[in-house]
C-alpha cells in the first residue's frame, strides 16, 4: 500500500512541476511570440567579369562559429558540419520577358577546399572543410557555353532544417549566404528591365531571384 501511495504522489509531482511540461522551464514557457532572424554567411566571387568559355569562376567562403545576424545579434555556435548548394541558371527570353532555365550541365563544378556532397536535389552540393572555429569552402565553376547566367548559393544542411540554435530560445535563426553587392553584377537587372526572375514554365509564383536578394550573382560569358 505504501508503494502505491508513493507512486501516486510521484505522478502528481510530475504533473504539476513546470519543468516536466512541454517547453520546460522559462524562458521557453514565457515566449509570447517567436521571431525570426537571419545569420549572415559571407560568400565571395573571385572573378565573374570578363569571363570567357573555359574560364573558371571561383567562389570562396570562410564562415566562423561566431554567428552574427542581420538584426545585430551575435553568439557562438559550433558548426561541425556545414554544407551549401550552388545552382546555375541561364537567363533566356520566352517571348514575354526574361526567365530562367536550369543550366547545371553548362558548367563543370570543381572543389579546391572542401568536398562534394551527394544530394538528391538539383545543383552542386559542397561540404566545407572544418578547422575550428572556421568552415571553409573554395569551389569553382568551369564555363562550358556563352550566355548570361544567374548563380545562386544556399544552405544545404538538413540539421535543424537549415536553422541554427540562438542564444535566445524565442528567436529562430535561419542561415543565408551573403555575397557582396559589388560582386553581384546588379547592373544587369537594368538591361533585363525587371527586378525579379522566375523559373521558365513554373507555376510557382515565388521568383528564383530578386534584385534585393544577397545570395546570387550574374555572370555574362563571352565566346
Amino acid at each position: 500500500m505504501n508503494r502505491i501511495i508513493f507512486f501516486v504522489i510521484l505522478i502528481g509531482i510530475v504533473l504539476v512541476t513546470p519543468g516536466f511540461h512541454c517547453g520546460g522551464e522559462p524562458p521557453y514557457s514565457n515566449c509570447n511570440q517567436y521571431t525570426t532572424d537571419t545569420a549572415m554567411f559571407d560568400f565571395s566571387v573571385i572573378n565573374n567579369n570578363s569571363i570567357h568559355v573555359f574560364d573558371t569562376i571561383q567562389i570562396h567562403s570562410r564562415i566562423s562559429d561566431s554567428i552574427r545576424t542581420t538584426s545585430g545579434n551575435q553568439f557562438f555556435y559550433e558548426q561541425n558540419v556545414l554544407s551549401c548548394n550552388i545552382q546555375a541558371y541561364k537567363v533566356v527570353n520566352n517571348g514575354t520577358g526574361p526567365v530562367l532555365n536550369y543550366a547545371n550541365n553548362e558548367f563543370n563544378p570543381l572543389v579546391f577546399a572542401g568536398q562534394f556532397q551527394n544530394t538528391a536535389g538539383i545543383g552542386y552540393g559542397y561540404i566545407f572543410n572544418r578547422m575550428a572555429p572556421y568552415n571553409e569552402l573554395r569551389a569553382g565553376l568551369v564555363v562550358g557555353r556563352p550566355g548570361l547566367y544567374l548563380i545562386t548559393t544556399g544552405p544545404n544542411n538538413d540539421y535543424y532544417g537549415n536553422y541554427i540554435p540562438s542564444n535566445n530560445p524565442c528567436v529562430q535563426i535561419q542561415s543565408m549566404n551573403f555575397i557582396p553587392i559589388a560582386e553581384q553584377n546588379r547592373s544587369i537587372w537594368d538591361s533585363l528591365g525587371t527586378t525579379a526572375l522566375l523559373l521558365n514554365g513554373s507555376s510557382y509564383p515565388e521568383p528564383i531571384a530578386k534584385k534585393s536578394n544577397r545570395n546570387y550573382f550574374f555572370v555574362r560569358v563571352n565566346p
